[in-house]
């Protein structure tokens, strides 16, 4: 093969991978790399990163059934919840949970998040569903004060 052809090709994979690339944000999300929490593309606020790391240990506990973890991004966790995340942690095998963020609106320390989850339970069993999640920034960061539908 010729150089010029050789070049051309190689151009062509290179943009073929680009479009790949590009792709999650041409579809209206921020995906972090690795992350399980996509954020609406365009203008976030500035507290837009640290609710998202908020919101991906919450993944990171529900996928791993870690109560503490759990707990460490919902310091509020009454008795109750926690007795129902511990049978929902049992009725699984396993946990996918993906999470792309419609709205995010942040006031005076408070943030209101609207997003549309979905979990694969047990490798196929797939369900979505909406959920907004309440909540508050300390000084250790942003912490869940309530979860809801």
């Amino acid at each position: 093969m010729g150089g010029a052809r050789r070049s051309w090709v190689l151009a062509g994979l290179i943009a073929s991978a680009a479009m790949v690339v590009v792709r999650p944000a041409a579809a209206g999300y921020d995906l972090a790399p690795e992350s399980p929490v996509a954020l609406p593309a365009g203008d976030l606020p500035t507290e837009a990163a640290g609710i998202r790391k908020t919101l991906e240990v919450y993944v990171r506990a529900v996928e791993n059934k870690d109560v503490q973890l759990f707990r460490s991004v919902k310091p509020n966790l009454s008795d109750e919840e926690e007795k129902r995340a511990r049978a929902a942690f049992k009725s699984v095998q396993s946990q996918v949970v993906r999470i792309s963020v419609l709205s995010l609106d942040v006031r005076d320390g408070r943030a209101v998040v609207k997003v549309a989850r979905r979990d694969t339970l047990n490798g196929s069993i797939v369900s979505s569903f909406p959920q907004t999640f309440q909540l508050a920034k300390e000084t250790s960061g942003w912490t869940i004060q309530d979860i809801g539908r």
